[in-house]
């Protein structure tokens, strides 16, 4: 999702994103979840003093900044949130299937092959850890 229509989605009005507004606006940015952690050093990083949490403007060089950190891997990261259509951060077979048989029949008849390769853990799901390696 764009950081501006995260930012507006989640602020619900307010000029600034408080720290649940931030994890849940990072979740739509990245795909994934930030420790939190990570996101009270942001918000300390990025707030200005005194304000009750992030300025747009602040979360944008956040994002700008993270992209540029997180790299190759944020391309991991877009893949994997356009393949985990319902936002659980994992794919199930049946789901991933389902996908491969809509986007790209060639695979569709390897798509448990593919999907058991990607399953390191063999728990039945793919997490973005177990994609990301997969990938590489």
């Amino acid at each position: 999702m764009d950081p501006r229509a995260a930012f507006t989605n989640f602020a619900d009005g307010k000029l600034y994103l408080d720290l649940d507004d931030l994890s849940c606006a990072v979740i739509a940015v990245f795909g994934f979840k930030f420790k939190k952690q990570d996101l009270r050093d942001l918000m300390e990083q990025y707030s200005a003093p005194d304000a009750p949490g992030i300025c747009l403007e602040a979360f944008q060089a956040l994002v700008e900044e993270r992209r540029r950190l997180f790299g190759e891997r944020d391309r991991a990261l877009r893949l994997f949130a356009a393949l985990d259509k319902e936002d659980r951060g994992f794919l199930d077979l049946a789901s991933f299937e389902d996908l491969c048989l809509q986007t790209c029949r060639p695979a569709a008849s390897r798509c448990k092959e593919i999907f058991h390769d990607m399953d390191r853990s063999k728990t039945g799901t793919v997490t973005f850890s177990d994609f990301e390696s997969y990938l590489a």
